[in-house]
This record gives C-alpha cells, structure tokens and sequence, in this order.
C-alpha cells in the first residue's frame, strides 16, 4: 500500500510539472501537445581571432603541409592590403573583406627561386590567393580559407604572446 502511495503521489507531481510547463493553452488542432520553437539568429559567431590584424600562420594549402622553416605568414589591415610571406618570397596585394568573403587583387612580390617543398607551397598559396573571392571561417583560432573550386587553405592565428 505504501508503495502505491508514492507512485500515486510521484504520479501527481509529474502531472502537475508537465501542466505548469505547458503554458497558455494552444489554438488549432494540435491542442494539448507542447510545442517546441528553436530561434536561430543570423549573426554569425564572434570570431575567436579577428580576421584582419591577425599573422596568420599557414598550416596546410591545396593539400599540402607548409614546411617546417619555410612557413608562410600573412595579415589583412583593416585598410585593405595583405602582405607577408608565401614561404620564400614576400608579398603584398589589396584586399576586400565582404562579409564571409575576402579577395585578394593582384600580388606583387619578390622573385627568388624557391625550390622543393617552399616552392610548391608558394605556387599553392599564390594560385589559391588569386582564385575569387575565398570564403573565410575562423574556428578555434584557425582560419580556413575556401576557394570557389574547392580547394582551401588553413592558417593559425598568433596568440598575444607570439
């Protein structure tokens, strides 16, 4: 007897939460179900690093990893210009940031021969950079770059300390 007592009391309890929950009462033909609304906002997540005046660090382009030594480095002003390193030579190209896009104009750069891993990774990075816009996401201080066929890019972002 003592344990129908509980269930019967255990039993009001949950009917009471469950009608205390529900709220006003619902028009329409589904009355009596609760109704479950989701907002989604439109802004986007505040970046962790900020895209412009932020050295970034590329990790990986079109695939392949930047060696060791030789990395290449860049920042967007809010100004609008890019400039830095594609591994061997340096560069500098003006830049426009659109929203979740950025692109790149023409690169102007020095001209040493970069042989091997550097250089391959510089012609990736230059082919990658001129491609169109580049859609931009950054995620746990590292940014991808997307270009219109694919291909992407990954680059960290130097802490405060670095």
């Amino acid at each position: 007897m003592r344990t129908l007592r509980h269930l019967t009391t255990g039993s009001l309890v949950l009917v009471l939460a469950l009608t205390a929950c529900g709220g006003a009462q619902q028009d329409g033909p589904d009355r009596g179900t609760a109704a479950l609304t989701v907002q989604t906002s439109t802004t986007p997540p505040v970046p962790d690093a900020p895209l412009t005046v932020t050295t970034w660090t590329v990790a990986t382009v079109a695939g392949l990893t930047a060696p060791e030594g030789r990395e290449a480095r860049f920042t967007l002003t809010p100004d609008g210009q890019a400039s830095g390193t594609l591994g061997c030579n340096r560069f500098n190209a003006p830049a426009t940031v659109d929203g979740p896009t950025v692109t790149l104009g023409l690169l102007t750069s020095t001209r040493m021969a970069c042989e091997g891993p550097a250089g391959e990774v510089e012609r990736a990075l230059t082919t990658l950079f001129a491609a169109g816009p580049l859609t931009w996401k950054i995620q746990d201080r590292t940014l991808t770059l997307t270009a219109p066929d694919g291909s992407t890019l990954t680059a960290r972002g130097a802490t405060a300390v670095e």
